[in-house]
């Protein structure tokens, strides 16, 4: 997106929320002050925005800032990111801009000390058909390296592994198989947790997600029913944590490596493919046994 330094702008991030129609409530403004333009941001949602902003024309401009610029905007906030004004102040001068975003903050840091509940029910049992370690058919790219999937029936319920803040919520999607076109349309849910690192649960079946974006979630808490929708061979649910980091020309998303607990007192494991884990959190936690899973 450009603009010119006459005319200011305004840019709406689109937010893949729970309806298309939603906008995430971020964007620029630009306004004349101190005999110069100053760009603003204003963030009005629940998450952090990283931002990527460049000078993609710049006529005797000068600038407080050095250019590309990157900010990361807090939640519910407005901040001025840049002031631009003349470099010889008899001459005309102007300037256009480009901008990439996204959601979370790229000096995010994963905790070492952070610990994930298994994101299913108490009672239930299941096994863990892909993971770091073993067979890997689809975690072959920085964000989902460290994912996993759970193998487990349509409209099983799925419950936040960690406390957050969703900001995502899809649910409008309906197909789901082995198809490159359906790479993008996966149902899911994303939550930001306290370290500004990301809950990834995706591929919920068409109408199955049971929160909303901008809503606080404990661990336990139901976020949806599981599906097939998207990429996927079948229906299982890919889990996986992310933080959001640089990359040339904007932002990219990588994957940390998860440290489940059960029980109470609390046993610690690093998932694993063929796993076959129980939530309990009622008793004392045990190691989950292993399954060969070479012959499926």
């Amino acid at each position: 997106m450009k603009r010119t330094a006459a005319a200011g702008f305004a840019l709406v991030v689109a937010c893949a929320g729970a309806a298309a129609s939603e906008p995430y409530p971020f964007k620029f403004e630009t306004s004349r002050e101190q005999g110069g333009s100053v760009i603003r941001a204003y963030n009005n949602g629940a998450v952090p925005v990283s931002v990527r902003l460049v000078l993609t024309l710049s006529e005797n401009v000068a600038t407080d800032q050095r250019f590309p610029l990157y900010v990361v905007v807090p939640p519910r906030t407005n901040l001025s990111v840049a002031r631009l004004y003349a470099a010889e102040p008899r001459k005309a001068w102007r300037y256009q801009t480009r901008s990439s975003n996204a959601y979370g903050s790229y000096q995010a840091q994963h905790d070492p000390a952070a610990m994930y509940r298994v994101p299913w029910m108490d009672g239930r049992t299941f096994v863990i058909g892909q993971a770091p370690g073993g067979k890997i058919t689809t975690h072959d790219t920085p964000s989902s390296r460290e994912a996993i999937d759970v193998t487990m029936p349509e409209g099983t319920p799925v419950v936040a592994a960690r406390g957050g803040v969703v900001f995502q919520a899809i649910s409008e999607h309906s197909e789901g198989r082995l198809d490159k076109a359906l790479w993008q349309k996966a149902n899911m849910v994303r939550v930001l947790h306290d370290d500004g690192t990301i809950g990834n649960y995706l591929h919920f079946m068409h109408d199955g997600v049971a929160v909303k974006t901008g809503e606080a979630v404990r661990a336990g808490k139901l976020l949806g029913y599981s599906g097939s929708t998207g990429y996927s061979a079948g229906p299982h649910l890919h889990f996986s944590i992310t933080r959001v980091v640089r990359e040339a020309e904007g932002f990219g998303e990588v994957s940390e490596p998860i440290t489940f607990y059960v029980g109470t007192p609390p046993y610690l494991f690093a998932p694993r493919t063929g796993q076959v884990v129980t939530a309990n959190y009622a008793s004392a936690g045990k190691a989950p046994v292993m399954r060969d899973l070479r012959g499926q």
